[in-house]
């Protein structure tokens, strides 16, 4: 599962056009995609003719209640095409979460729980600002996509955004292929052409090959709450939307996959996989680590975890039904919450229980 921040802080730029309508691309060459709308203003939700009104989740009850699972949120518009929208209270998740531990991990935990073969790629549509939004997209994604149109403030701010996530990385400490997309551009003019040779020179090592025409057919489907496909699947657009699609298919970044598989273990908790839910822990100094919750009734014996000699990762697989349920490890007798699970409910004695929604 390859997962895509579409994101640029600058105004204008088709940021939201672009996610809504290469996400349909992308389902159209038989992909399975989900969109995430993580912006405030929630324009792909409206993009793609979705009122949230009378959903009973949407990102932000995902990202503000543990027991919210991605399912719960996810509405099918296609056979190919799922879409997680956003509402207008998304603006209140960012004063909401201050101050609360692993805030910004919230979206790759939900996203980490449904196992990496749910979907083809995922797609999320970012706010046009830096901060805790922004941090769960960029977390949750391996890939961020850039959409620039031709104009000199977009240079600069092309420039200031790439210098950003560059800090973010290494704040983060979690590496990201970074591409930039020519949008909304006018070939005919001049001025598009000497543009888009300086983001060239300036970015040539993550420029895209296919670019975006302008047209106002973009901006009627934005109305009509519907993709370029629905108006004119043979438009030249159209055309240029499939072929994006494609050449993001076929350059794959090449991604460390033991260092991003150990990174996705040791900070996203219990997660599914076919044999059950994997739960993990890095204790290197333990010497026996069980796991208990309401699945064993509470046992003091628990569930043994076995150390992992390739990674040093304690791990078990449990079958477990559907359901929602508290845990603990216990660590050499000790009692713990799961360090790496940031979902968690008080329990009767004060302390934090981890919560697993299966």
């Amino acid at each position: 599962m390859r997962t895509i921040a579409v994101m640029n802080y600058k105004g204008g730029c088709g940021k939201t056009t672009i996610a809504v309508n290469l996400s349909c691309a992308l389902s159209r060459l038989d992909k399975r995609v989900l969109l995430v709308d993580i912006d405030p203003q929630s324009h792909a939700t409206v993009g793609l003719g979705i009122d949230s009104a009378g959903l009973n989740a949407t990102t932000s009850e995902l990202l503000m209640d543990p027991s919210v699972r991605l399912e719960d949120a996810i509405v099918r518009r296609t056979d190919t095409l799922s879409v997680i929208p956003a509402s207008t209270v998304l603006s209140g998740v960012e004063q909401e979460l201050a101050g609360v531990d692993g805030r910004e991990r919230r979206l790759a935990e939900k996203l980490y729980q449904i196992g990496e073969d749910a979907f083809d790629f995922v797609l999320i549509d970012c706010p046009p600002s830096i901060g805790v939004l922004t941090f769960n997209a960029l977390i949750a994604s391996g890939e961020v996509l850039i959409p620039a149109d031709a104009s000199y403030f977009s240079l600069h701010g092309l420039v200031n955004l790439r210098e950003t996530i560059d800090l973010l990385q290494d704040a983060l400490d979690h590496r990201l292929h970074v591409r930039v997309l020519c949008n909304n551009l006018e070939t005919r003019t001049r001025f598009a052409r000497e543009v888009v040779a300086e983001v060239e020179k300036i970015h040539s090592g993550v420029m895209i090959d296919t670019f975006i025409s302008h047209t106002v057919r973009l901006k009627e489907c934005s109305a009509r709450g519907v993709s370029i496909f629905d108006i004119d699947e043979r438009s030249k657009v159209s055309q240029q939307f499939l072929s994006l699609a494609q050449e993001l298919i076929e350059k794959a970044p090449k991604l460390k996959t033991r260092d991003m598989k150990a990174w996705m273990e040791r900070i996203h908790g219990p997660r599914k996989v076919p044999e059950g839910v994997l739960f993990t822990l890095e204790a290197p100094n333990a010497t026996f680590v069980t796991v208990t919750g309401d699945f064993t009734n509470w046992s003091w014996e628990g569930i043994p975890l076995v150390r992992d000699p390739k990674d040093g990762i304690w791990k078990a697989v449990i079958d477990i039904e559907p359901g929602r349920y508290e845990y603990r490890f216990i660590i050499d007798g000790r009692w713990s919450r799961d360090p790496a699970n940031t979902q968690a409910i008080r329990n009767e004695f004060g302390q934090e229980n981890s919560l697993l929604v299966v």
